[in-house]
């Protein structure tokens, strides 16, 4: 049973990688900034990363596994992804070649918030679930499903590209001007920005100010609560979940969580269980750790 796999979450801002053994043990967790720039230097900083941790961990055996999280669809059948020109990453390559080039061991690549949504039915809430959507609010908003113990993509990746969601009075002719999605450009970060005072505070301070007592931050919160549970109501009636998970920087908060439970009884007719993250910010890192070792699983054990 020697072997290891690892398990990275790239974001925009900071690359999390970590490892661990075959049972599952988590043996190290590192964290650097995203290296940004011309001619992707990411692509060699994730391997970077990734062989660091397993020369400090060599007498555990060799790699058989990486799985790579990012911010963005994956396809299934071709392996592209559309991530931030910032990176610089090829668009019309698999990011798993890319990778694999520099690792010594099959790589596969795989939607952020999936993983996330993984992490939370095998380690986290949903443990006792046979269905779960993960669903992050941040920076944007996407979702992860998970069904008897299986991530649903579509067939294109795009399962749980939220923020396209065409809500509103008329979706038809406001969808060609959003800036996200309709959904998204209601519930993200400068969403939640806009609605406070002149658009420029923070959404932490918002929060922070909120707790302290602020009517108008409140207020925000409350709006952006109440637009959430819209797009929330809308998985329940299409997936039927058996539970709900919510993440990210604003839906793992509790003061929204609650607010979105509140709304909940006005849009559907029946009870929605909803609960926030187990994991934190580590989710999508340890939910690509559990995907390296299902796929191992399922590979003749080397």
């Amino acid at each position: 049973m020697q072997g290891l796999v690892a398990g990275v979450d790239l974001g925009g801002t900071k690359v999390l990688a970590g490892l661990c053994d075959r049972r599952g043990t988590v043996l190290a967790v590192t964290e650097e900034p995203t290296e940004h720039g011309e001619q992707a230097p990411v692509l060699a900083q994730i391997p970077r990363m990734i062989l660091s941790l397993v020369q400090r961990f060599r007498e555990y055996g060799p790699l058989h596994t990486a799985v790579i999280g990012v911010p963005t669809a994956v396809s299934p059948l071709t392996g592209l992804s559309s991530l931030s020109p910032n990176l610089a990453i090829p668009a019309d390559q698999p990011l798993a070649g890319l990778l694999g080039r520099n690792l010594p061991c099959p790589v596969f690549v795989e939607n952020d918030v999936n993983l996330a949504a993984f992490a939370e039915a095998t380690l986290g809430k949903g443990r006792d679930h046979n269905s779960l959507a993960f669903i992050a609010f941040g920076t944007g908003v996407g979702m992860g499903l998970v069904i008897d113990g299986k991530l649903f993509r579509g067939r294109h990746g795009r399962a749980g590209e939220l923020g396209l969601l065409p809500l509103g009075a008329d979706p038809h002719c406001e969808a060609p001007k959003a800036r996200a999605g309709l959904f998204e450009d209601q519930v993200d970060s400068p969403a939640v920005r806009g609605l406070y005072r002149d658009g420029t505070v923070p959404v932490s301070e918002i929060f922070a100010r909120a707790a302290r007592g602020d009517a108008e931050a409140s207020a925000a919160i409350e709006t952006l609560a109440k637009s959430a549970s819209v797009g929330i109501a809308s998985i329940q009636a299409v997936f039927d979940p058996s539970l709900i998970v919510l993440g990210g920087g604003i839906g793992s908060r509790s003061e929204f969580i609650e607010r979105v439970v509140r709304y909940m009884p006005s849009l559907l007719p029946f009870p929605v269980e909803i609960e926030p993250t187990a994991l934190g910010p580590e989710a999508g890192m340890r939910g690509a750790l559990m995907l390296g070792l299902r796929e191992l699983a399922t590979r003749k054990a080397p």
